[in-house]
């Protein structure tokens, strides 16, 4: 059983005895807006830009979104709660409550803050692009939402090919996502990470990362990247608010009837660059 305390809807509460309606959106239809955030030195690495999103994903499912005031006040109050400060914050956002299939939803959004420490870095991914595939289309794309079943899927298709995580393209065959990070390639000395139109969500990390490589003066833009590309790839790493950038040791996947292999063909030092910038970065904007 998870300990700690967890915020839920204005209280704080032991986290095992948290409880939530059954006829919440949320459990009721899945529907549900959620941020993962970063918290160092006892704030939370662009707030802002998290808020920002949410705010956009609750409009979408025709719902107002909570005072940032009170939000900040219940992260605050929920990582002294749980004498923190440095850690993984989910804030959850569901539309309400309601018994029809039918929005808006009926009563208030409810609101649940959990957070828990941050572990150490993971060793690097090995990766296997699945056979589920994103709509890049979908009107939710850019936001973040508790509809997670094509990203379980595809992490436990990986998984039971002793991998660590998936990759996902759209129907097009384009690559889009990890399954819960946003996905970076070297190719020709040009950093690339897929468009949103290839249906990525619009990572909080990943806009940092391009902003570092802006200052660094790495070469870096938006492109579509396909299995082909793949072969040509001299370097990829996962971007995400917890880890923030994770290598990646290999990329397996099945193209007609045969298994290919990627593999990082020798040391990246752009990486390495890149990470350490995004470090530097965390801690200045979170810097008290």
């Amino acid at each position: 059983m998870t300990s700690g305390i967890a915020w839920v809807d204005g209280e704080l509460v032991p986290r095992e005895e948290a409880r939530v309606s059954i006829d919440d959106f949320g459990f009721r239809y899945g529907l549900a807006c959620f941020e993962t955030m970063l918290a160092r030195h006892g704030r939370v690495f662009r707030l802002t830009e998290h808020l920002d999103r949410l705010e956009a994903s609750l409009a979408l499912f025709r719902a107002p979104a909570p005072a940032r005031t009170v939000l900040r006040r219940a992260i605050t109050a929920t990582l002294k709660a749980n004498g923190l400060s440095d850690a993984s914050i989910r804030l959850s956002v569901t539309p309400g409550s309601g018994t029809r299939p039918a929005l808006p939803a009926t009563g208030s959004p409810m609101v649940v803050i959990t957070v828990d420490a941050v572990g150490p870095p993971p060793p690097p991914a090995r990766l296997w692009v699945s056979s589920v595939r994103l709509d890049a289309s979908r009107p939710w794309r850019a936001a973040k939402t508790a509809q997670f079943a094509p990203y379980l899927l595809a992490r436990a298709e990986a998984m039971e090919r002793g991998l660590d995580d998936a990759l996902l393209l759209d129907q097009r065959g384009h690559v889009a996502e990890a399954a819960t990070s946003n996905a970076f390639f070297l190719i020709a000395g040009v950093l690339l990470t897929p468009p949103l139109s290839d249906g990525p969500l619009p990572g909080v990390t990943r806009g940092a990362i391009l902003q570092a490589a802006a200052e660094l003066r790495i070469a870096s833009r938006e492109a579509t990247v396909t299995l082909h590309d793949l072969e040509r790839v001299e370097a990829a790493f996962l971007t995400s608010s917890i880890v923030g950038l994770a290598t990646v040791r290999s990329i397996g996947w099945e193209e007609g009837g045969q298994r290919h292999l990627w593999q990082p063909p020798g040391d990246a030092p752009m990486v390495a660059s890149l990470q350490e910038a995004y470090e530097r970065r965390v801690d200045a904007e979170t810097a008290t």
